[in-house]
């Protein structure tokens, strides 16, 4: 066995990763994974860290699901459910099911829609595209914004018929 696995909790260190962690949790709200990441980079023992964790969930500082919708409610006007479950999964470590579940609560088709047809006019409008010719970008623009291949296909029917008439 490694000396690591009958490693001690000692009270004093435990009690300093939790104050760290509520400073941490002061500037944003952050997920589970980030507090965690954020504590071993300050050094801190892995139990330390589950300890500090734990104590802040019991609180409901570090809620994922609340967290999951913050990051929405912020987020979810400039990006695609793709996008967002890429960023909430792989970059913040939120469960994915817990990620998927919310997302489709949260933002509807139609939402996603409407919101994937405003990116696309304003991208349009602003590179100065009016006809078939520059679809492929406006087509690249919002696939890199996160939203799926069948609302950008109906949106781009939709903009560039507009666009011929």
């Amino acid at each position: 066995m490694q000396e690591n696995d009958h490693y001690e909790l000692n009270e004093e260190r435990a009690s300093k990763a939790y104050d760290a962690l509520l400073k941490y949790l002061t500037a944003a709200p952050r997920s589970e994974k980030e507090c965690k990441e954020n504590l071993y980079r300050k050094g801190y023992h892995k139990n330390e860290v589950e300890y500090a964790v734990e104590r802040a969930k019991k609180y409901r500082y570090i809620d994922d699901a609340e967290y999951v919708r913050t990051f929405l409610s912020y987020y979810s006007q400039r990006l695609g459910k793709k996008k967002l479950l890429y960023k909430l999964t792989q970059e913040k470590g939120v469960q994915k099911e817990l990620a998927a579940n919310l997302i489709d609560d949260i933002v509807s088709d139609d939402v996603e829609l409407e919101k994937c047809d405003a990116e696309a006019r304003k991208y349009a409008l602003a590179k100065k595209i009016a006809d078939k010719s520059g679809a492929g970008k406006v087509y690249a623009h919002l696939m890199q914004k996160g939203y799926d291949s069948s609302v950008v296909s109906k949106v781009m029917a939709q903009l560039f018929d507009v666009f011929e008439d």
